[in-house]
């Protein structure tokens, strides 16, 4: 059934980074959102309320076959969450929470990106793109977000978290990584606040 998020009983008890490595080995998913920020500084830059993980949409049903049993998949769109069997087909389901059945908490957010075999597509605009290479990184063996990526997602409305993570992360960026990042912002996201930052 359908019904609206209430933080006051959807409380979340995130999966490590070393269970998460389990998870999706061997799968084409990627670890993303703060703890993929986290992973490439090599340090815990802030508390994260939950941890991501990222695949392209045509991926998610076979990654989606391989997830523990005990983890409930829901639809999390729009403020609402839904049963995945019982999600509304013409309603995109960009984002999938999953719960652990044992606790009843929250323990994996699922992003449903978008992508070809040579290239990644931002979702919000498909015309901004990065190859593969470039989006996605190896860090000893894990599959994680290219910082100027994540950053990219948060310079649409920037929280407070956000420009901790953006602090933190922009010594990190290269010259090329820099320009990229800034025309991104530039196309998707004009009005952003981040609009002249990586200039």
């Amino acid at each position: 059934m359908r019904r609206r998020h209430d933080p006051s009983v959807d409380r979340w008890a995130p999966l490590s980074v070393a269970h998460v490595r389990e998870v999706i080995a061997g799968s084409p998913a990627w670890l993303s959102g703060g703890f993929g920020i986290d992973v490439v500084l090599g340090y815990t830059s802030r508390a994260h309320g939950d941890i991501d993980v990222s695949i392209v949409d045509a991926d998610f049903p076979a990654f989606a076959a391989t997830l523990p049993r005990w983890m409930q998949l829901f639809a999390a769109q729009s403020g609402h969450l839904a049963p995945i069997d019982n999600a509304v087909d013409t309603e995109p389901l960009d984002n999938i929470w999953c719960r652990d059945e044992r606790s009843g908490l929250w323990c994996l957010q699922v992003n449903r990106e978008t992508g070809n075999s040579d290239t990644w597509l931002y979702r919000r605009d498909p015309t901004v793109q990065r190859t593969w290479s470039a989006a996605v990184l190896d860090v000893e063996g894990l599959r994680v977000v290219a910082p100027e990526v994540q950053l990219l997602w948060k310079s649409a409305d920037p929280s407070a978290k956000d420009e901790s993570d953006r602090a933190a992360v922009t010594p990190l960026l290269d010259d090329e990584a820099r320009q990229w990042l800034h025309e991104a912002i530039a196309r998707a996201h004009p009005a952003s606040a981040w609009a002249d930052v990586f200039r």
